[in-house]
């Protein structure tokens, strides 16, 4: 058995087909196909099953699933270990950010960074993500993610956390579009194109749920993935968008852009970085938490 069998098969179960893997770990459809069959003569038995298109894991692959994410695990730990006998730290780190926070917040910290380690590189990942497979699995060195309270969700327990910057997400517009001259209710809001990001974000799923508590359906006009879509169609006078302050920061100081105050918002969220407890000794994932 070796990694980069089990790297395929944990790919093929992220994406569910074999082709969208190939194409996310650079790897010929062929290659991944003829890789699953020699682990599953390995095993001697079936691992995957087809449903219609796709292909996912059958009763027994799953219940392999967290032996396998272990070995990936352990593969990149020993390399890490290997790497921590370096004299200079090279090499990348990889880590899973909010695209808000991989265009606003990490590019200053990445710099500084590689000030002191010049051969250290930094990877990002961004949303869509499934970063708690990829810490399981040791794909990523860490994950910075936002929650509305200060407490972690049970799911993410097991990493070890360090709270970093409180982020409020707001309802912005410019001032060209709607200019408002006292706080708006829902309704009055709702009256208007609102445009969020898309129902998975944390900050939608916030905004879906304050509209619900006043008996209410969020619904936008548009909902994008990318935040910075979002602005160019609010600098553009399309309608009021829901993006974090942080994002809009240089267009609120320019008055390009204008905060709107809605009845029981903004909404407030902290951003941690997790990590597994096991790699905290790693040379440069410590290297840049100490930045942090």
């Amino acid at each position: 058995m070796t990694p980069k069998q089990v790297r395929s098969l944990l790919a093929v179960n992220q994406y569910g087909s074999i082709k969208k893997a190939s194409q996310v770990i650079h790897l010929a459809p062929s290659s991944i196909s003829a890789q699953l069959k020699e682990l599953a003569t390995e095993l001697g038995v079936e691992i995957f099953e087809h449903q219609g298109r796709n292909i996912q894991l059958n009763e027994v692959g799953l219940s392999l699933l967290p032996s396998f994410q272990a070995f990936c695990a352990q593969e990149t730990q020993i390399k890490q270990l290997a790497q921590n006998h370096q004299g200079d730290l090279r090499g990348n780190i990889t880590l899973f950010a909010p695209s808000s926070l991989c265009i606003y917040r990490l590019p200053l910290l990445i710099e500084k960074l590689q000030e002191s380690e010049p051969e250290l590189e930094v990877i990002l990942i961004h949303e869509p993500y499934d970063y708690k497979a990829a810490l399981k699995q040791a794909d990523i060195n860490a994950a910075i993610i936002m929650t509305q309270t200060s407490k972690l969700n049970e799911s993410i327990k097991d990493w070890h956390s360090i709270p970093l910057e409180q982020e409020q997400v707001i309802y912005v517009t410019n001032p060209h579009y709607f200019a408002p001259k006292h706080t708006l209710s829902l309704n009055e809001l709702n009256e208007h194109a609102l445009i969020t990001t898309e129902l998975e974000c944390n900050y939608r799923i916030s905004a879906d749920r304050h509209f619900a508590e006043a008996g209410l359906i969020l619904t936008p006009k548009q909902s994008f993935s990318n935040v910075e879509v979002i602005k160019r169609c609010l600098l553009a006078k399309m309608g009021i968008g829901l993006l974090p302050k942080c994002v809009v920061q240089d267009e609120l100081d320019l008055g390009s852009l204008i905060q709107i105050d809605v009845i029981g918002a903004p909404y407030s969220f902290q951003s941690h970085i997790i990590y597994d407890p096991e790699t905290r000794n790693n040379k440069k994932l410590k290297a840049f938490l100490a930045l942090l």
